[in-house]
């Protein structure tokens, strides 16, 4: 592979607009999509009248579920960026195991904390994305250094085209760790890795390339036209939305999907961010701007907003009836909105610029010997 000079791959690492603005509008729908679901469902999370304002208008809008598919195709994105030009002759060097361990273990955590604050201790244990991240960043770093960066793109093409008939075969599983790959038990293993390693691939394979080809005309053409493609694809399967599952609106039809869903979310991908690297390649963000705030903070704004949007979502039912439009629907949404601004904001502020002056003390050290 041809290798790009440091200089070249530090520039195109801090200037990837598509990817901020996509991060952007995934995080604002994420967080409208759960406002919205947890407001017109039950504590077990269904719909019980499917003739009501609420049911209709959401079964006809399910294709935004779309957005809330890329958030893992983001993560495996940013995380190649991260690494860098770290990966030579398809193998990773100069990245130390403990390291991604060290992350895989936070991101475990994490996950498991927001459950106990959003559920309850029955739920601590419940899957969700952080966990499917910790555990794929391992299983990609794992090829990276002990065979190559084909092996990475082989599981993810596996994890896609098996994950149906892995599914059937395991389905009366009620083993925790099977169910972790195929999905099941419900309302306790969400993210499984078959096929949703494969999203996570694409991410990171996309970015791969991104770096590789210096977002050159040639890139942006294969990318929109594999994108296109795709979404296509998944038209003619009539896969290209989920179905709303009246029963149990966070059920197999979301997290247990058919290939042409997980497809339809690769190309929507793929077009949003040429488009978005087209539109908005001279656009200067505000450092605590929204779109800015909400791409920075995007873990902690994901991890945050689910325990407040549960419990704020609570107070919001038992005060004001939420069986139609109303204004006070969008208490909820609104209020989620502007907290996600605020973590994000927060994130840059507490977190980054915090690592920023570490890392030039660091620096600055390092001179002095």
């Amino acid at each position: 592979m041809r290798m790009m000079n440091k200089e070249n791959a530090q520039k195109i690492l801090k200037e990837w607009p598509g990817l901020n603005f996509v991060k952007f509008v995934c995080v604002a729908v994420m967080v409208f999509v759960h406002s919205h679901l947890i407001l017109i469902t039950d504590r077990s999370y269904s719909i019980a009248d499917t003739s009501g304002f609420f049911y209709g208008i959401t079964s006809k809008t399910m294709f935004v579920g779309l957005f809330l598919f890329i958030l893992p195709i983001i993560a495996g994105a940013i995380f190649r960026m991260d690494l860098g030009a770290r990966i030579v002759n398809g193998r990773l060097i100069d990245y130390s195991f403990k390291k991604v361990v060290r992350i895989a273990i936070f991101l475990t955590l994490a996950g498991f904390f927001m459950n106990f604050l959003t559920a309850n201790i029955k739920y601590l244990f419940s899957w969700n994305i952080l966990q499917l991240m910790a555990l794929s960043l391992i299983i990609v770093v794992a090829l990276l250094k002990f065979i190559s960066i084909r092996a990475v793109f082989l599981l993810g093409l596996v994890t896609l085209i098996a994950a149906e008939s892995l599914r059937n075969f395991l389905s009366d599983s009620h083993f925790y760790f099977i169910n972790i790959l195929i999905g099941g038990d419900k309302g306790f293993i969400f993210w499984p890795f078959f096929p949703w390693f494969s999203v996570i691939v694409f991410g990171f394979l996309f970015a791969h390339l991104y770096l590789k080809y210096e977002d050159n005309i040639k890139f942006r053409i294969g990318a929109l036209v594999a994108g296109v493609a795709f979404l296509a694809i998944a038209a003619f399967r009539g896969e290209i939305s989920p179905y709303l599952d009246p029963e149990y609106v966070w059920g197999a039809s979301l997290f247990q999907p058919k290939i042409g869903l997980v497809l339809a979310s690769m190309g929507l991908f793929s077009v949003l961010v040429v488009v978005a690297n087209y539109v908005f390649s001279n656009v200067q963000l505000k450092k605590y701007g929204i779109v800015n705030s909400y791409s920075k903070g995007i873990l902690w704004i994901y991890v945050i907003q689910m325990f407040a949007n549960y419990k704020l979502a609570a107070l919001v039912k038992r005060f004001f009836p939420i069986d139609g439009p109303s204004v006070a629907y969008f208490i909820l949404p609104v209020s989620m909105l502007l907290l996600s601004w605020l973590i994000g904001a927060a994130t840059i502020k507490l977190l980054q610029e915090k690592l920023i002056v570490v890392r030039f003390k660091k620096l600055d050290e390092k001179s002095l010997l």
